[in-house]
This record gives structure tokens, sequence and C-alpha cells, in this order.
């Protein structure tokens, strides 16, 4: 119900705003101050919105403590940067890399251990000691 009720305020806390500005202005209006902004600014705001998601991406790996990841991130960064790829083409190069990832664990785990207490399973037998 906590939840619930704090996206109703939230909600009201936009939508509010908005309803007075168009009634009172008109689309109109809104649009043509909107398109009086220089392109320079809005290209700024725009590449300063990509810049937040891929700090929030950051923040959250090195929160994880995972630095074994960081190289997933710098690579996923460039293609995104560099090429035209969507995102079911990043789910898709994500799950391929995961796969390697998890493979290799596994790989590293079966000859430290030289088939004593592994279970078969990396992702069973991995510690977050591993992840560092």
């Amino acid at each position: 119900m906590c939840h619930v009720g704090g996206l109703l305020l939230q909600g009201i806390r936009v939508a509010i705003p908005a309803a007075v500005v168009a009634a009172v202005a008109g689309t109109d209006t809104v649009n043509a101050m909107l398109s009086s902004i220089p392109e320079v600014i809005t290209r700024g705001l725009q590449v300063s919105g990509g810049f937040i998601v891929v700090v929030g991406y950051a923040m959250v790996i090195n929160m994880m403590n995972a630095k074994s990841l960081m190289p997933y991130f710098f690579l996923g960064f460039l293609i995104a940067v560099f090429t035209n790829v969507n995102l079911i083409g990043f789910g898709a190069i994500g799950l391929i890399c995961a796969y390697f990832h998890i493979r290799g664990l596994q790989r590293e785990l079966n000859t430290a251990n030289a088939g004593g207490a592994s279970t078969g399973n990396a992702i069973d037998d991995i510690d977050d000691s591993d992840l560092m």
C-alpha cells in the first residue's frame, strides 16, 4: 500500500503541473518554446542523459564489488558508442558473454578442485570471493 501510495503521489506531482501548463499556455505555445531551444543545448542534454545511464550501471557494478565484470561493462559501452546495436542485440551479447564467463569460472574451479569438492555446477561452486 505504501508503494502504491508513493507512486500515486509521484504521478500527481508530475500530472498537475503538466495539466496546468497545457491548459493555460496550450500545446502550440509549449511546442514553440521547446523548438526555440538551441540544438547545442538539446544535444548536450541527450548526451548527458546517456552518461547518467552509464554512470548508474557503473555504480551498481561497483557496489556489487564485481571487478571481474568491469571489462564486460566497458565492452558494452564501446559497442553502444560505435555501433547501432539495439537492446535486443545487447541482450544477446550479454547472454553470450555470461555463458562464456560462467564456463571460464567452471573450468577454473574444476582445475582448482581437481575433481574434489566440485558439484559440477559453476553457479553452485562460486562464492563471493571468485567474483572480485
